[in-house]
């Protein structure tokens, strides 16, 4: 992780954050957010996080999987818990749907950015 400095409601702040792809993942105060500078158009590049997906917002270990595939989920529910820097965090769906894919299992070892559900709309791949 690198340290940034960044505007937060027109305050200048030192945040701990990582760069996946085009996206920066940071801290502060507590919570982990994430951030998409503006792209430049440039042609190529690699698919993006999907909104749907619930990705480690850094390295940890995963210590509860509160869903199974097919489960039907809202925004906001609760659906993986994580031990990192000796706190334990509880990642939410982002939107309603089905979960797809789980991609880890209790007792991973995960690092940054890693998709850890998948969650489709419901009626998708149906």
């Amino acid at each position: 992780m690198k340290r940034y400095t960044v505007s937060i409601e027109g305050r200048q702040v030192q945040v701990w954050g990582e760069r996946l792809g085009q996206q920066i993942w940071y801290h502060y105060e507590g919570e982990t957010y994430q951030y998409s500078p503006p792209v430049k158009a440039r042609g190529g590049g690699r698919g993006a996080i999907s909104h749907s997906d619930v990705v480690s917002p850094m390295p940890g270990k995963i210590i509860k999987i509160l869903v199974k595939v097919g489960d039907k989920v809202n925004s906001g529910q609760p659906v993986v818990m994580m031990e990192a820097m000796k706190m334990e965090y509880t990642l939410e769906a982002r939107q309603e749907g089905l979960i797809d894919q789980i991609n880890c299992k209790i007792g991973d070892q995960v690092a940054l950015g890693i998709t850890l559900i998948s969650v489709g709309k419901v009626g998708e791949g149906q």
